[in-house]
């Protein structure tokens, strides 16, 4: 959705099979930011313009929406720091470099834990089991929700009966206690359900992602 050209289409060529997770994202800060919240990362970003920092591990990612989301929603400004991959990205925000980073739970949960930065919000509708502790956006700005997320596709003329087989089978394995002890760790959130549910999630998704990219005028050159 970022790019000019890209030599297949999303609906066109391919067909969701299932939604198998749902990964939330954290709001990361440098551990001496003098801010304890989402309220208190709001009024500080507010008193400083833009001159607030978010990395962006790729430009377009889900942290990247999901951080201009945020300002959106917050109010205020900042500037993008777009670095190319998320470890240069952790490791300057833990030398306190940059402000802040959104992305997935599972990059910022052992600095967080060894205090070497700070999460202060994550991005699901509920707390994450993994971080108890950690209020969710939300509980700040009703209705913010943002995740990563993984899912099956096969090609567009996928038969029907196949693609059905291949839904169950994926329910199937998300329903094993296996399957769920590996995935929590990781802070994902198992999303067992049909292919039209999968099919309404991902047109839903995408159109609100086109929106903010579109307003916010995001491109990868």
């Amino acid at each position: 959705m970022t790019m000019k050209e890209v030599p297949y289409g999303i609906e066109k060529d391919f067909v969701p099979i299932s939604l198998v997770a749902k990964a939330p994202l954290s709001v990361a800060i440098a551990k001496d930011l003098p801010v304890t919240d989402i309220k208190s990362l709001i009024a500080y970003a507010k008193s400083r313009g833009d001159k607030t920092t978010f990395a962006v591990g790729s430009i377009g990612s889900a942290g990247h929406l999901a951080t201009e989301l945020l300002a959106r929603a917050g109010g205020f400004t900042y500037t993008v720091v777009p670095y190319k991959g998320t470890s240069p990205a952790f490791q300057d925000l833990l030398g306190g470099r940059i402000d802040g980073f959104i992305d997935p739970i599972l990059g910022s949960l052992q600095y967080h834990k060894a205090g070497q930065l700070r999460v202060i919000a994550v991005t699901s509708a509920t707390r994450a089991p993994n971080l108890p502790d950690v209020a969710t956006v939300a509980e700040t700005i009703p209705g913010y929700e943002f995740y990563s997320w993984y899912g099956l596709w096969g090609p567009a003329k996928l038969p029907d009966e196949i693609r059905t087989r291949l839904n169950g089978e994926v329910n199937k394995a998300l329903a094993s206690a296996d399957i769920r002890d590996k995935f929590a760790p990781q802070g994902l959130v198992l999303t067992p359900g049909s292919s039209n549910d999968f099919a309404n999630f991902q047109r839903e998704d995408m159109a609100r992602s086109q929106k903010i990219i579109t307003e916010a005028n995001i491109r990868v050159e």
